[in-house]
């Protein structure tokens, strides 16, 4: 499923860090795989994550359901999944896709932990901007919506620095594209909030390599951090401010739960 040649023949620009946007690394006929893709995408066992009070570092609300952790497969996840996304994220936890992304990055990631999930962004879900721990040294990132006009926003922001304003280069979530990061300690983005006239959720697959040797802190949750269960829809959600948050770099190491991990009445 997974197009590794394309993967490695990524360039990636240096401005304002090392980044590239991809226009498929799926293989097949053209966006049929895609397509496939956004039509099984998971709808089940989804948990809110969020992290909104004012004293906090980082400030997001998305909906994620864990797929790989510390480079396994997992299995209570497995059951909302169709028979394509098991087989896709089989390929994500072999060794022939880390060696693709590390040489498309130029990143060694032999002893680094592939992390996969599956997150959905719905109307006034974001993420403030921030860097990745320091433990995350590869992010990749793939969408799934067949449309996304600019009036629904939910755009990824590439950022020169903390600054929500200090926009080098946006990224529309179109199907079958794909981001990948190198982490650094300029590495500043953000997920812009996604409007209350979306017509759907933002949907994208995001897979961290983890380095478990790097120093991220104490990785204590943070105050204010909550996790819980969410409908398909909410009718109080409120779209935050273009300056809701603190943004600084993220230290916040989270947890099974605060992963998203699949909850007992899934969505």
């Amino acid at each position: 499923m997974l197009d590794l040649p394309a993967l490695r023949r990524a360039e990636l620009t240096e401005h304002p860090y090392r980044w590239a946007e991809l226009p498929t690394t799926l293989c097949g006929a053209p966006g049929e795989t895609a397509l496939r893709l956004e039509e099984e995408f998971p709808t089940r066992g989804f948990l809110l994550t969020e992290r909104t009070g004012a004293d906090s570092e980082k400030t997001y609300r998305t909906r994620n359901l864990p797929l790989i952790e510390r480079g396994r497969p997992v299995a209570g996840s497995l059951s909302a999944l169709s028979p394509l996304w098991r087989r896709l994220v089989d390929e994500l936890a072999s060794p022939d896709y880390r060696a693709a992304v590390a040489e498309a990055t130029g990143r060694p990631l032999g002893r680094c932990l592939i992390e996969a999930r599956a997150v959905r962004y719905g109307p006034g879900y974001w993420i403030a901007p921030h860097t990745d721990r320091a433990d995350k040294v590869v992010t990749q990132l793939w969408y799934f919506n067949s449309e996304w006009p600019a009036r629904w926003r939910g755009t990824l922001r590439i950022l020169g620095s903390p600054s929500a304003d200090d926009v080098r280069a946006e990224v529309a979530p179109r199907r079958g594209s794909s981001v990948l990061l190198v982490r650094s300690a300029d590495s500043w983005h953000s997920v812009t909030p996604v409007s209350p006239a979306a017509a759907q959720d933002r949907r994208t697959l995001l897979v961290h390599f983890v380095d478990p040797l790097a120093d991220t802190g104490s990785g204590a949750p943070p105050a204010g951090a909550r996790v819980g269960d969410v409908p398909e829809r909410h009718a109080d959600i409120q779209w935050p401010g273009a300056d809701v948050g603190r943004p600084t770099t993220d230290g916040h190491r989270p947890g099974l739960a605060d992963q998203g991990g699949p909850g007992p009445s899934p969505t």
